[in-house]
C-alpha cells in the first residue's frame, strides 16, 4: 500500500507539470468514455432490458408476414374468436381495439382508450397497483359496465386517490372499433394500472393508454370477417416455438379457405407469430447497434490518440527512467509506475466523461423518435456506471501498456547517451501505426456520417403529394349522449367548418379520420363492380372519412373529376374520390370515373367514383403508395347500412401565417357550439412530418456528431504529438539555422514529418 501511495503521489506529480499534456489526454479520454457510456445506456436500456411483461419472451403479437411494425395489423373480432379455438399453439389469446374517451371528472379530457377482451391482463402477465383487472363474467352482454384507469389519468382527473376504487364515473368512449361505437355511462372503478404499464403497441405513440373496458362478445350473435380492427395478443405454449406457431396459423387459415369459411380475396396479406421483441425493436435494433459501434470506433481514436501522446512523451521522459534504472528501479516497479499516471489519467477522463455521458443521455432521449421503446425510461445507473467503470480499466491498459512496457526495457547508457529528446530515439513505427489508425477509423465514422447525412437530405425530398406547411392539426371526438345520431354528428362537423373557415388567417379548412403520417389508416374490404368475386386479388382499400374542403386544405391535387363537396350530403348520392393507385389497380388502362364498388359486401349501397386524387405518403415517409379512398364524412354511415357515424374526427386548418397562432380562435368556435368538448393533440402538420422523419434523422445526426468529434479528436491528437516531437528539436533546429537554414525550409522540414508521420 505504502508502495502504492508512492507511485500515485509520483503520478500526479508527473501531470502536474505537464499540464497542456494532462488537458489535451484527459479531455481526449472523456470524449470517448462519456460517447461510449451514453449510447451504451441507450442499447441497454433499449434492446438489453426486457420487455415489462411476465415472461416477455413468450409474448407474441398476430401480424402480416414481415414483421412490419410501422403497418398496422388487424384482425376481426370473428377471426380472434376462431383463431382461439383451432390454434393449439396459443396458452393465451386477447384481443383489444384502440379508440379515445372523454372524461369531465375535473375538466373536459379526452384520452387513448382501449377495450380489452378481458383476459389481456392476465396474458401480459399484468396486475393492477390498486383494485383488480377484469374478470371472465365482465366480457358477457350486459356485464360490462367497469373500467380500468391508467395511473397517469389516475392522477390528473382524481388527484391519485386509492378510493376512486369502486367509484361510478362518467365515461364517453366514443370510437372504438370500426363501425360500432362502444358506448357510454356510469361505469364502476375497478382498478388502477401502475405507472410504468403499457400495451405492447403504446411504445410507438406520443401518449400511452389511459383507459381499458372490457370487450363483451356475444357469441349467440353473427361475428362477420371483415370489420378488421382488432390487434392479437398471445402466449405461446409451453415448447412452442414462433415458427411452429406461423405453420399452425397458416394451417387454420386454409382451412378457412378450404371449407369455405373465408373467400380467398378476403384474407389479406399471409398472418405469422412475432414475439414482442423483434415487432417491437426490429426496426430500431440496426440503428442502435450501429450507433454504439461508432460510439466505440471513437473510443478507440481516443485511446490512440491518449497512447500517442503518451508515446511522444515517454521518448523525452527517456533519460529520466534510464536514471532510475540506474539507481536501481526494477522494470516491474518502472512499468507499474508508468501504468499508475495512465490510471490517474484514464480516472480523470472518466469522471469527466460520466458527466458528458449525463449530458448525452439528456439529448438523446429528446432528440429520439417516438418509436424507440422505452426511450424515456433511459438514464445513468449503477450498472452503467459500472460499465464507465470497466472503460476506464480497459482504456488505462490500452492507452498505457505499450509505453509503459517500452519504457521499463530502457538501457540506461544507450539513453544517456543520445541527444536531447532526439525523435529518432523512438521508434516511428508505432507512432505511424497509432496515426493511421485514427486516420482510418475516422474516415469510417466521416464516411458513414456522409452516407446517412445524404439519405436523409434524399428522404426529406421525397414528395409527400400534399403541403405541410402552414397547417394545424386538432382533434375532436363527439360524445354518443349528446350526439346520439347521424344528423347531430354532421350537423356539429358541417357547423365547425363552416365557422373555422371564416377565421381570420384561415385560407382553407376541412376534417380528416386520420392524419396522414400521422397514425396507420388501415384496409377497408370492397366489392368492385365487375371484379369476379371468386377473384384471389385482395380487393380492399386504405379508408379515408373526409369533409368538403379537406383535399383543398391539404392541397392534394385532382387528377381526374371532383372533390368531395358540400352537397355530398347523407341524403345524396354516395360518392367517393379514390387515389391513383386504387384507380389502377382496380380499372386498369381505363378512367375510373362514374366506377362503382362496395364497401365490405354487395349487401351495401353502390359508392360512385366522382374524382381521382394524387397518390400521397399516407403510413410513413419511405411506404409506397397504396390503394386509398375518401368517402364523405355525412355519408360514411349510409355507406355501411346505417352504423354508427364517425365522432372523431382531426380538424385540418390552412393558415396564412404560423398555425398555432390561430389554434386558441378554432378551440373558441369549438366550444361556442358545446362548452364540454375537449380538443386534444394540437400540432402543426410539419410537425406531424419532422416525427415520421425522426428516426433517420436520429441516427444521421448522432452518427455526425461522432464522426465530428473523431475528426477532431484525430487532429488534435495529431497536432499535439508534431507539437511536442518539434519543441523536443529545439537544439536541432538552432543547428540547421546556425548552419544556414532558412525558416522556409525549417517549417518544409516539420510538415514533411508531419505528413509523413
Amino acid at each position: 500500500m505504502e508502495t502504492l501511495i508512492q507511485d500515485l503521489s509520483y503520478g500526479i506529480r508527473q501531470l502536474r507539470r505537464s499540464p497542456a499534456f494532462t488537458v489535451v489526454a484527459v479531455v481526449t479520454l472523456a470524449v470517448g468514455i462519456g460517447a461510449t457510456t451514453a449510447i451504451f445506456s441507450v442499447v441497454r436500456g433499449v434492446l438489453l432490458e426486457p420487455l415489462p411483461y411476465m415472461a416477455p419472451e413468450r409474448l407474441v403479437m398476430v401480424w402480416e408476414e414481415g414483421g412490419d411494425v410501422s403497418r398496422d395489423s388487424w384482425f376481426s373480432l370473428r377471426e380472434f374468436v376462431e383463431y382461439g379455438e383451432a390454434v393449439s399453439g396459443f396458452e393465451e389469446l386477447a384481443a383489444y381495439t384502440m379508440g379515445t374517451a372523454t372524461l369531465n371528472e375535473t375538466e373536459p379530457e379526452q384520452v387513448r382508450a382501449a377495450r380489452v377482451t378481458t383476459n389481456m391482463f392476465a396474458t401480459l402477465g399484468a396486475q393492477a397497483l390498486h383494485g383488480r383487472t377484469f374478470t371472465e363474467d365482465e366480457g358477457e352482454p350486459g356485464r360490462g359496465d367497469v373500467v380500468i384507469l391508467g395511473h397517469g389519468l389516475w392522477e390528473r382527473q382524481f388527484g391519485g386517490d386509492p378510493g376512486v376504487i369502486g367509484q361510478e364515473i362518467r365515461v364517453a368512449a366514443n370510437v372504438l372499433g370500426q363501425q360500432s361505437s362502444a358506448g357510454e355511462g356510469l361505469r364502476t372503478v375497478v382498478g388502477v394500472m401502475p405507472p410504468d404499464f403499457r400495451m405492447p403497441l403504446d411504445f410507438r405513440e406520443r401518449s400511452p393508454t389511459d383507459l381499458w373496458l372490457p370487450h363483451t362478445i356475444d357469441f349467440a350473435t353473427p361475428m362477420p370477417w371483415g370489420s378488421r380492427s382488432y390487434y392479437l395478443v398471445g402466449r405461446l405454449g409451453a415448447g412452442v416455438s414462433t415458427a411452429q406457431l406461423t405453420a399452425e396459423l397458416e394451417r387454420t387459415l386454409a382451412l378457412w379457405i378450404d371449407d369455405g369459411r373465408l373467400e380467398p380475396r378476403s384474407v389479406g396479406a399471409p398472418r405469422a407469430a412475432f414475439t414482442l421483441d423483434e415487432l417491437l425493436l426490429g426496426s430500431v435494433r440496426p440503428t442502435l447497434w450501429t450507433l454504439l459501434g461508432a460510439a466505440g470506433l471513437l473510443l478507440l481514436i481516443a485511446c490512440a490518440n491518449v497512447a500517442h501522446l503518451l508515446l511522444a512523451r515517454a521518448d523525452a521522459r527517456r533519460r529520466e527512467i534510464a536514471t532510475q534504472s540506474a539507481l536501481g528501479a526494477s522494470r516491474l516497479r518502472i512499468a507499474r509506475r508508468l501504468m499508475v499516471e495512465s490510471g490517474l489519467l484514464a480516472g480523470l477522463g472518466a469522471a469527466c466523461g460520466i458527466a458528458i455521458a449525463y449530458g448525452g443521455v439528456r439529448a438523446a432521449v429528446a432528440l429520439t423518435p417516438l418509436n424507440v421503446v422505452r426511450m424515456r425510461d433511459v438514464s445513468l445507473d449503477l450498472e452503467v456506471l459500472a460499465f464507465a467503470a470497466l472503460l476506464t480499466i480497459g482504456t488505462t491498459v490500452v492507452a498505457g501498456v505499450v509505453p509503459a512496457l517500452r519504457l521499463s526495457r530502457v538501457e540506461a547508457a544507450a539513453a544517456m547517451a543520445g541527444a536531447r529528446g532526439d525523435p529518432s530515439s523512438m521508434r516511428r513505427g508505432a507512432r505511424r501505426l497509432l496515426v493511421v489508425g485514427e486516420t482510418a477509423l475516422s474516415l469510417v465514422l466521416v464516411i458513414g456520417a456522409l452516407l446517412l447525412a445524404r439519405s436523409f437530405k434524399e428522404l426529406s425530398n421525397v414528395s409527400l403529394g400534399f403541403e405541410p406547411e402552414n397547417v394545424l392539426a386538432l382533434s375532436v371526438s363527439l360524445p354518443t349522449a349528446e350526439y346520439p345520431d347521424e344528423a347531430s354528428v354532421n350537423g356539429f362537423f358541417r357547423q365547425i367548418m363552416e365557422r373555422v373557415a371564416t377565421l381570420p388567417q384561415v385560407e382553407g379548412a376541412g376534417a380528416v379520420r386520420v392524419l396522414p403520417l400521422a397514425g396507420m389508416i388501415g384496409e377497408f374490404s370492397l366489392t368492385v363492380e365487375g371484379l369476379p368475386s371468386e377473384s384471389d386479388q385482395d380487393i380492399a382499400a386504405d379508408w379515408q372519412v373526409v369533409t368538403p374542403g379537406y383535399l383543398e386544405a391539404m392541397r392534394i391535387e385532382l387528377s381526374e373529376g371532383r372533390s368531395i363537396l358540400p352537397f355530398d350530403a347523407e341524403d345524396a348520392p354516395l360518392v367517393a374520390v379514390i387515389n391513383e393507385t386504387m384507380a389502377a389497380r382496380y380499372w386498369p388502362g381505363q378512367s375510373a370515373l362514374g366506377r362503382r364498388f362496395h364497401l365490405g359486401t354487395a349487401d351495401q349501397p353502390w359508392l360512385e367514383v366522382v374524382g381521382i386524387a394524387r397518390d400521397i405518403r399516407r403510413n410513413g415517409v419511405l411506404d409506397g403508395a397504396r390503394a386509398e379512398m375518401y368517402v364523405p364524412h355525412a355519408q360514411w354511415s349510409t355507406a355501411l347500412g346505417g352504423v354508427q357515424p364517425r365522432r372523431a374526427m382531426t380538424l385540418i386548418v390552412r393558415t396564412a401565417g404560423p398555425p398555432l397562432a390561430v389554434a386558441s380562435l378554432v378551440r373558441e368556435q369549438v366550444h361556442a357550439l358545446d362548452a364540454n368538448l375537449p380538443v386534444s393533440d394540437v400540432r402543426t402538420l410539419e410537425s406531424v412530418v419532422a416525427e415520421a422523419l425522426a428516426e433517420p434523422r436520429f441516427a444521421a445526426l448522432l452518427l455526425g456528431v461522432f464522426a465530428a468529434l473523431s475528426i477532431l479528436l484525430a487532429g488534435s491528437g495529431l497536432y499535439g504529438v508534431i507539437s511536442f516531437v518539434t519543441s523536443r528539436r529545439t537544439h536541432e533546429i538552432g543547428v540547421r539555422v546556425a548552419l544556414g537554414a532558412r525558416s522556409a525550409a525549417v517549417v518544409h522540414l516539420i510538415m514533411r514529418d508531419g505528413l509523413a508521420t
